[in-house]
């Protein structure tokens, strides 16, 4: 639970308030700003939605109950299918189980199976919301799984040809790279209000040309001064070591309970007391819902 806690009120609290600034658009920011704003929307979404199930994991465990994780390290997958096999377990195995496959799944050809993994995306979009916005982020995960399917005998060719060994760092590096930065595309659909202003987002960042404001202070008039904007930066790089701990099957929390009374007692008083120093409160803030109780 205080994991979770450090997720929502700690990462995904703060990242909102960079977040909601740059994506108002009547504040004027473009470029460089949107292409940070959506970074860190896609951090925000995380934590907003993996602190919710991780607190119910918790409280849940207090009772007796075990409940599945719902979040495997997604940012760390190497494809857009992974990524799907890691984010939002449960609903997108309800997804699969109650729609996909009683669609027919991949048992019917491959251009039914296409069909089917399009509606499935686009139904799971309008269940996020009555919107062509959300619609059209569902089509756009679909079409990146149908895409890299579709491809997938060309990469196996070129990879034979150039004799690629796709077990290094730097081919698997790469991957993820890639799939991190199509879903973060995919989140300006989500996080946009309206469809036209999804494009509009969309098209200032790709014609951006003010990347100066990476390094003149500008960043730090968008909602968050430089010192939290510079904690912000350490909290994510938290996030991605404790993501990769689970990604690599290491668990901190069974390590911890090994560990003797005394150093559990500190590790948790240690915790609560940093989310309570670090995270966001005090006059002037709006507390800030979960994401998704507006689902």
């Amino acid at each position: 639970m205080i994991w979770g806690y450090f997720l929502k009120v700690v990462i995904a609290d703060c990242a909102t308030i960079f977040v909601d600034t740059v994506y108002n658009l009547e504040n004027g920011f473009d470029g460089w700003f949107l292409i940070v704003g959506t970074i860190l929307f896609g951090i925000q979404l995380y934590c907003d939605f993996g602190g919710c199930t991780t607190i119910a994991m918790g409280a849940a465990k207090m009772l007796g109950i075990d409940l599945i994780d719902n979040f495997q390290a997604p940012y760390l997958s190497r494809s857009n299918a992974e990524f799907w096999r890691r984010w939002h377990i449960s609903l997108s195995t309800w997804f699969r189980d109650y729609l996909y496959i009683p669609l027919g799944g991949n048992r019917k050809g491959k251009g039914r199976k296409y069909c089917n993994v399009l509606i499935t995306f686009a139904v799971s979009g309008l269940w996020h919301g009555a919107q062509w916005n959300f619609v059209f982020w569902g089509l756009l995960n679909g079409l990146y799984q149908v895409i890299g399917d579709w491809l997938r005998p060309v990469r196996r060719a070129l990879l034979r040809v150039t004799e690629l060994d796709t077990d290094t760092l730097g081919h698997k590096g790469a991957q993820v790279f890639c799939t991190w930065l199509c879903v973060n595309l995919a989140w300006v659909f989500f996080r946009a209000d309206r469809l036209m202003d999804s494009f509009a987002i969309l098209r200032s960042i790709f014609t951006a040309s003010n990347i100066y404001i990476l390094f003149d202070g500008s960043l730090f008039g968008c909602g968050l001064d430089e010192p939290n904007f510079l904690l912000l930066l350490v909290y994510i790089a938290i996030l991605f070591v404790a993501d990769l701990c689970k990604y690599k099957g290491i668990n901190i929390r069974q390590g911890i309970a090994r560990q003797s009374w005394l150093c559990q007692v500190l590790v948790v008083a240690g915790s609560v007391l940093a989310i309570l120093l670090l995270g966001v409160y005090g006059p002037g803030f709006e507390a800030s819902d979960f994401i998704y109780s507006q689902f």
